[in-house]
């Protein structure tokens, strides 16, 4: 099912220039209109190609509407054809963005859950935004000779709509993520596992995450081969307490691989402060073998 979802989520985008084109055929029905002129002479043709390019490119969407729209006002012929045209564009272009908000509610496929972790500890998250459509799977690993060195690690498959191509996909997921605040939404199912196993204590609606450095690009292991990916790694930081820049609780891996069709495929570890493997494993390569592997 998974393919029939990724097509449905691009034929919503395709589909919105003919869709808005019917409507105004539909509220103009007197007035002769052809598709290939109703947002202007050439720029239905310059649009179409745009929604599809918009499927190709690095961060799409991002990439795509901002250049469209800032080419169309540069010359004084375009912002002359915005006064003519004014509204079958903002009535397409409000179509675009209202079919990449419903692709955004496409369901996924179930995360990666390697076979030697076993059964998860969730299969929900009750923090996570139901916009993008998610699917997370959760397991808690604990040290059997010691207690305090365990992990929270959380697989999950994450809607792109405003990409559909694997072209910097999971760097723009983490960029939207971070600007809209969707990454502390889905973290804070695992903070509060963490808030169970240490000293210190963490309110899950009082956290912050900083990243520390650029994401470096590290080669993974796994029996199926060798293989480069981004990793990216935050401090994890509670701010219900005294100190106003927030006390250090933990840190957070984060991998991913990216697909064709707009889901991003994330792995997400989360280790207390103290935990050994900081500084002997700093992007907890087993587990991510494992992950990798599904």
């Amino acid at each position: 099912m998974g393919m029939v979802f990724d097509a449905i989520g691009i034929v919503l985008i395709l589909t919105s220039l003919p869709l808005a084109y019917g409507i105004l055929r539909i509220v103009r029905k007197d007035e002769p209109m052809r598709f290939a002129s109703f947002l202007g002479e050439r720029t239905t043709m310059f649009a179409s190609i745009g929604l599809i390019a918009m499927l190709v490119v690095p961060y799409g969407a991002f990439t795509i509407l901002p250049l469209f729209v800032v080419l169309s006002f540069v010359s004084p012929a375009g912002r002359l054809d915005w006064a003519e045209y004014r509204n079958p564009r903002l009535l397409a272009i409000s179509l675009v963005l209202l079919m990449l908000g419903a692709s955004g509610y496409i369901p996924t496929e179930t995360p990666r859950s390697p076979e030697a972790w076993g059964e998860p500890f969730a299969t929900e998250n009750p923090y996570a935004p139901a916009w993008p459509a998610s699917e997370q799977y959760t397991w808690v690993f604990v040290e059997p000779l010691n207690p305090t060195n365990f992990e929270v690690v959380q697989s999950l498959v994450l809607r792109t709509p405003h990409q559909h191509n694997p072209f910097l996909q999971v760097e723009s997921s983490l960029w939207i993520s971070s600007l809209l605040g969707l990454q502390e939404s889905r973290m804070r199912q695992a903070i509060d596992l963490v808030d169970e196993r240490i000293p210190i204590r963490i309110d899950s609606e009082a956290f912050r995450l900083d990243q520390k450095g650029e994401a470096q690009q590290h080669t993974f292991r796994p029996n199926s081969g060798n293989i480069d990916l981004n990793v990216w790694v935050f401090d994890c930081f509670t701010t219900s307490g005294t100190d106003p820049d927030g006390t250090r609780v933990g840190e957070v891996v984060v991998v991913g691989q990216s697909n064709w069709g707009g889901t991003v495929e994330l792995v997400v570890i989360v280790r207390p402060f103290f935990h050994d493997g900081l500084t002997s494993d700093p992007y907890s390569e087993s587990l991510v073998n494992a992950w990798i592997e599904g």
